[in-house]
């Protein structure tokens, strides 16, 4: 499972990125998050990277905002707190977070996010002790633990969460793919996207919360290289 060597990554770095005293509550945290692919690949980017070289714990992951498919999220650590761009695929360090605290954010992030300015993007900041913490396992879901998306939203295609609209079972799983495109596998992006009309058309299932625990897994998404098993 992703999730599990995504564990073994972190426990690898955390030796060497941490100082002793704090590991073992850095440990804590990681194992808090151990269900949630999205979180543990932001971890493990964090301890791989070190932004500043500072060598400290994560205490504490936030929600900051969530708009087109990518999550901000701030890792608050010993001494720091740090904004990220995290989606399925990618994991962008963005800068420091804080409204006192002096840095340029990129311009093109403000935009996306609404703002026009870096005096207007640090106003509407919150404080990291306002921002909501970022459920973990334990806690009613309030995103996809696999895609990320929040309650009511249609997961991105292709994770293993999705629950099918014609038969009810996995979507990632189950043959309706292949049975409504008529094909014995999907190989070309074409098909990926005549898939997506077609799930359009006839209704996606949004995340739930009662969705994620049935089904663990990895977000390899349903590209060109998904063939029927």
């Amino acid at each position: 499972m992703e999730t599990e060597n995504l564990i073994k990554e972190i426990e690898t770095y955390l030796p060497f990125a941490v100082p002793e005293a704090d590991r073992a509550s850095a440990a804590e945290l990681v194992e808090k998050y151990g269900n949630d692919e999205l979180v543990l690949r932001l971890l493990r980017d964090y301890y791989t990277a070190l932004p500043d070289a500072c060598e400290e714990a994560v205490t504490r992951v936030s929600e900051f905002s969530f708009k087109q498919d990518v999550h901000f999220i701030v890792l608050t650590t010993t001494g720091h707190s740090w904004l990220y761009a995290v989606t399925v695929d990618s994991v962008a360090l963005i800068g420091e977070y804080g409204v006192d605290i002096p840095g340029e954010v990129p311009a093109e992030v403000m935009y996306f996010l609404g703002w026009g300015t870096q005096k207007e993007f640090h106003e509407n900041c919150p404080s990291v002790e306002k921002l909501k913490e970022y459920p973990w396992k334990g806690m009613p879901h309030t995103h996809c633990p696999v895609c990320g998306v929040p309650v009511g939203e249609d997961h991105l295609l292709g994770c293993v969460v999705e629950v099918c609209p014609w038969c009810g079972g996995q979507l990632k799983s189950c043959n309706c793919r292949f049975e409504k495109l008529d094909v014995e596998e999907i190989e070309t992006a074409e098909q990926v996207a005549a898939f997506a009309d077609l799930l359009a058309e006839k209704g996606r299932i949004p995340f739930l919360p009662e969705q994620a625990p049935a089904y663990p897994g990895t977000s390899r998404g349903l590209d060109e290289g998904d063939k029927k098993s």
